[in-house]
């Protein structure tokens, strides 16, 4: 084993992306680029930990958390643009979005990260990495104990495992749970919302828009991210919709991009990207214009609910 440990130290190898081979996401040269590892939330962007420390010294009014869409949109500074017209204490926010998250990073990173900063509003834009096939367990039950992480930072060895790991993760097994389930999505946005309440944060919870159509799905998600291309719009709807339910029971402000995005006509393909995920620079123009008005509405009355009682 030493001398295992010794060969693969002499010819460079390396392979410190625990999370790739978890998730499918991030790649590990974007891994390398992007982001560094984070027992709690799996990987961070770069700068991470100056980011909130920032924020710390200049609390944010508003905290934007989501997945890809977040991190690469531009949509957070455009509304906070537009919310600076309405007061200039609207102004100040924090992007943490990352890429590749789902919703379990997102309640962890809210735990941990962005309650001490107590911003007035927090934005929940996720449902996308929720639903994509795990490579190994469901995302929840991915969390690695001391011994496996510092492993997977340090030992060679372990990370010769693991990249052999997800070369036979890749042939799918169609028993593959998704990295989190409905009924999981639900109960992070659920915490996720009353968690917020609590901390006299109001949260408003985003639905992710889509352009994707039935028949027409972009084939790069068949490789390791659905089961059958056919499933991803109900799929997704099912995610969507469940979005919907939990700002209902939660009294969370709901915000519908979905449903506005879907009702914009012929202007609906020019706000997303070719993946029909990610948005445009009109898209995320379109969706700054409605998460202002959204957050907004969330700092007037607040609808309190049973299933956010102490």
């Amino acid at each position: 084993m030493v001398l295992g440990e010794g060969v693969l130290r002499v010819a460079r190898f390396k392979y410190r992306t625990f999370p790739t081979v978890q998730f499918g996401w991030p790649q590990p040269e974007r891994m390398a680029e992007l982001y560094v590892p984070d027992r709690d939330l799996f990987w961070v962007p770069r700068g991470y930990r100056r980011l909130l420390a920032q924020a710390q010294r200049e609390p944010p009014a508003i905290a934007f958390l989501g997945d890809s869409c977040t991190q690469f949109g531009t949509y957070p500074e455009r509304t906070l643009t537009r919310l600076a017209e309405v007061s200039p204490a609207l102004s100040k926010g924090i992007k943490l979005g990352v890429g590749g998250w789902s919703s379990v990073q997102g309640l962890a990173q809210l735990r941990r990260d962005v309650l001490p900063l107590r911003p007035r509003v927090a934005t929940f834009y996720f449902g996308w990495n929720d639903h994509w096939v795990a490579l190994g367990p469901a995302d929840d039950a991915a969390r690695p104990g001391a011994l496996t992480w510092w492993l997977s930072q340090h030992s060679r060895l372990f990370q010769l495992l693991l990249k052999a790991r997800l070369a036979t993760a890749l042939r799918l097994d169609p028993q593959r749970p998704n990295r989190v389930d409905l009924a999981a999505y639900k109960a992070n946005l659920r915490e996720m919302a009353c968690l917020s309440q609590k901390a006299g944060i109001r949260p408003v919870l985003l639905t992710a828009p889509s352009n994707h159509q039935p028949g027409q799905e972009p084939g790069y998600l068949a490789g390791r991210h659905l089961r059958r291309l056919d499933e991803l719009v109900p799929l997704h709807r099912a995610y969507v919709e469940a979005t919907r339910e939990v700002a209902q029971e939660t009294g969370a402000l709901l915000c519908d991009a979905a449903q506005t995005f879907d009702q914009a006509g012929a202007l609906r393909g020019r706000y997303f990207r070719k993946d029909g995920i990610h948005l445009t620079e009109e898209g995320d123009q379109e969706m700054a214009k409605l998460l202002a008005g959204c957050i907004v509405a969330a700092l007037g009355p607040q609808r309190v609910t049973p299933a956010c009682a102490p």
